[in-house]
């Protein structure tokens, strides 16, 4: 599809046209109840490698069914190659409440997480630790190498990561939970609509060298996945192309990996289980 097209299947689901010919007959992902497994080559760099002076980095996460930020910077440890130790937290807890209000290893971040250790150095933003890791081992591993792919890709990130309010909030992350027939904002749905431009764009322009963004997996997808998962929980139609760039996240080893980590989680944030409301 090139980017003519892309912007033209936009504008028609934007106006609610017909909805594209390669959607399911219930205008939802046809991934969303059975996911097969998926077979990629191994995008990680060799098991031994390590952090500073040859310690393992550690990570600390949140929830993995509700927090977006930890499963971003999890997604940028594994695609580092790092070996890493990880630690999950139920951020709605009482013993993680009171380590936040202690001195302790989780300053400086104030127990905001997820939190990355690399012997000395202690980094506690999804986006930043994406950064130190790619400076670590390599920019090319999580950033396009040519210019106008990676400009474009930097502008993605930052986007989602300072953006889209309205989507965010009326539309928690929640891996376990299926919602039919939310109704949405005016102003969530022009996040919707905006997510589907920048990739749509992204996979006409720069997609041609496989199932993801700008063709590899990349930054883009890693802070783009926790949108996937929102638009799975909430029954978001989707235009053809959208939908398999959605099933080419769910269904990679991580995502999955993650995914069945959420399921098996015992911890419950009740206000997030509920059904938005507009």
């Amino acid at each position: 599809m090139n980017l003519a097209e892309a912007r033209r299947v936009l504008a028609e689901f934007a106006a609610g046209a017909a909805a594209d010919a390669e959607k399911t007959s219930s205008g939802l992902c046809d991934k969303r109840d059975i996911v097969q497994p998926r077979h990629l080559r191994d995008e990680r760099l060799s098991a031994g490698a390590r952090g500073q002076q040859g310690g393992i980095v550690k990570l600390i996460v949140g929830n993995r069914n509700y927090s977006s930020w930890s499963l971003r910077g999890w997604l940028a440890c594994k695609q580092s190659g790092l070996a890493f130790e990880e630690l999950t937290v139920n951020i709605s807890g009482e013993e993680w409440e009171a380590a936040k209000q202690q001195m302790g290893e989780i300053q400086p971040s104030s127990g905001k997480v997820p939190i990355l250790w690399d012997g000395e150095t202690v980094i506690w933003d999804s986006l930043a630790i994406l950064e130190y890791l790619a400076d670590k081992v390599g920019r090319e591993r999580f950033w396009p190498k040519d210019d106008a792919p990676r400009g474009m890709a930097r502008a993605m990130v930052a986007e989602i990561h300072s953006s889209f309010l309205n989507l965010r909030r009326q539309c928690p992350m929640n891996v376990r939970m299926r919602h039919e027939g939310v109704q949405l904002s005016d102003e969530a749905k022009g996040d919707i609509v905006r997510v589907l431009t920048l990739w749509a764009e992204a996979r006409a322009r720069f997609g041609r060298g496989g199932p993801f963004l700008f063709g590899t997996f990349g930054a883009a997808d890693v802070f783009y996945a926790p949108v996937v998962s929102r638009f799975v929980t909430y029954g978001i139609g989707v235009p053809g192309f959208a939908q398999a760039y959605m099933e080419a996240v769910w269904e990679h080893e991580w995502m999955q990996a993650w995914i069945r980590a959420a399921e098996d989680e015992q911890w419950v944030i009740e206000q997030w289980d509920k059904v938005p409301a507009v």
